[in-house]
């Protein structure tokens, strides 16, 4: 009989470590899934030499206010009609682009979400973003 209640309780726990870790990254996860609205970009640089500058002039082209990015699944951005990899590092942290170096290293964000809206934060930029 003690033995069938052990069995019972280890179970019970395992179902229930199993229920936490799922549910709390696959809500925050879901959350962005869908279109997306960029409604600002704020820079900290003072764009003083000409690195900072084109960097500027490519995130103004890539998060122009009104553009569109559309969180297609748990795994696929679209950004521009261009469609890439994203994957979040921990909970609050968003690479976009796939692990590389050089040119062809991801972007990564600090992002705060919060209802209808969405704010990503690096070292260089944050952007604002509206839920569609």
């Amino acid at each position: 009989m003690q033995r069938k209640a052990k069995s019972i309780i280890l179970i019970i726990s395992a179902l229930f470590i199993v229920f936490l870790f799922g549910c709390s990254s696959n809500t925050y996860e879901k959350q962005i899934i869908g279109k997306w609205v960029v409604e600002d970009l704020e820079f900290k640089d003072d764009n003083s030499d000409m690195l900072s500058y084109l960097q500027s002039m490519l995130y103004n082209m890539v998060f122009k206010p009104g553009s569109e990015i559309e969180f297609i699944n748990k795994e696929k951005v679209s950004i521009l009609g261009n469609s890439s990899n994203y994957k979040w590092i921990e909970k609050g942290r968003l690479q976009i682009g796939d692990d590389g170096e050089g040119d062809d290293a991801p972007i990564i964000f600090d992002v705060i979400l919060e209802k209808g809206s969405m704010t990503w934060e690096n070292q260089i930029l944050k952007v604002y973003l509206k839920s569609k």
